[in-house]
């Protein structure tokens, strides 16, 4: 994996150097990082791992004029990581897609719609969970008057698991959102997000046990809020709250647990977020902040050792820092990120009880 790893950076920073000399409508950007996590897949008992990171974008447009408004867009998206301490937990994702978008005459007012497949490949143990993708989405902006903003969007995912079919799913979900803008420097807003996911293989029914396929679905809503306090001080936070409106699939037999990927879906409750963030010396952006969040699995069960099983609630807190810094005075010159921090997740299941530090480090390059 990681010689597969180091060869497509080279491949592709070759490729670059290509790319802009042969076509000066092709944008993009590279990024390299490194990082560590002391609990790569949240839970107590693993070992904590440090990884690589590489990601790199390239898009290509085409303007069939100054005063049509359209654009169109062609892309490719690349990531690839790679862990150590043998976590196993490498992947690499390629994507390509197509967008197209029509602004106003001034710009303000916008749509917007596009597609992307991609393919997942993941490292030895967790190759079962290879996975193909395609993308939809529809999305607009549209001002409602000086001080208003109105947008929002709406999307497909469809993923299939090859060798995991019963994780395969239809994923509609969009989201709507309204912000209010003031003369103080401040912003204000408020979105509603919907989602649902149907596990839409024959096989699901047979092996969650349910009459129809599976599904899932929730409904969510954030308010943010930021305030810049002075040229150089800023403050940001959200708050955000989600409700299931359907359990999450799962099978339970005697001492037997198992439910599809968890992810978001599979709990409810509320999450905040507060962060200051600061243009100290030497042009370097500097923010600190911290998260807290309570999340509820509902009925589902978890394994324990303890006949029955167990339902699951935790309660989470995550603090951190971070270090933006551009290298040159130019817009597209290199940024250096670095963050570092804590999280600590009390659970009533003793194993999704944990404490730990994560950090990652990165470079971009813009072209």
């Amino acid at each position: 994996m990681k010689k597969r790893l180091i060869m497509t950076t080279v491949i592709l920073s070759l490729a670059l150097a290509g790319l802009q000399a042969s076509a000066a409508d092709i944008r993009g950007n590279l990024t390299i990082g490194t990082g560590y996590l002391d609990n790569p897949l949240g839970v107590s008992n693993e070992t904590a791992a440090g990884y690589l990171a590489q990601s790199l974008r390239l898009t290509s447009a085409f303007d069939p004029g100054e005063k049509s408004g359209h654009v169109f867009k062609l892309g490719y998206e690349g990531n690839a990581s790679q862990f150590g301490n043998e976590t196993q937990l490498g992947n690499m994702r390629h994507g390509l897609g197509g967008e197209w978008f029509n602004k106003s005459t001034d710009g303000r007012n916008g749509l917007g719609a596009g597609a992307q497949f991609s393919v997942r490949g993941n490292e030895e143990y967790y190759k079962i969970y290879d996975y193909s993708e395609i993308y939809t989405y529809l999305s607009f902006k549209r001002y409602l008057g000086d001080k208003h903003l109105l947008n929002g969007f709406a999307a497909l995912r469809v993923r299939k698991y090859g060798d995991l079919p019963e994780e395969s799913y239809m994923e509609p979900h969009g989201q709507l959102e309204i912000k209010k803008f003031f003369d103080s420097r401040a912003t204000i807003g408020l979105s509603a997000r919907y989602g649902a996911k149907y596990y839409n293989d024959s096989v699901a029914s047979s092996v969650w046990e349910t009459l129809d396929l599976p599904s899932t679905s929730q409904v969510a809503a954030r308010l943010n809020l930021a305030k810049g306090m002075s040229d150089r001080l800023a403050v940001r936070g959200w708050v955000d709250s989600r409700w299931n409106l359907s359990d999450f699939p799962r099978y339970v037999a005697e001492d037997v647990f198992d439910s599809p990927l968890l992810d978001g879906y599979a709990h409810e409750g509320v999450d905040g977020f507060l962060a200051m963030k600061y243009l100290g010396p030497a042009q370097v952006w500097l923010e600190a902040g911290a998260t807290a969040g309570k999340h509820d699995y509902g009925s589902l069960l978890f394994a324990t050792g303890v006949p029955g099983g167990h339902t699951r609630d935790d309660v989470v807190f995550e603090y951190f820092a971070s270090a933006e810094k551009a290298l040159a005075g130019k817009a597209d010159a290199p940024k250096l990120r670095v963050v570092g921090g804590w999280r600590d997740q009390e659970s009533t299941i003793e194993a999704y009880t944990y404490a730990g530090m994560f950090f990652s480090s990165s470079l971009t390059w813009r072209f």
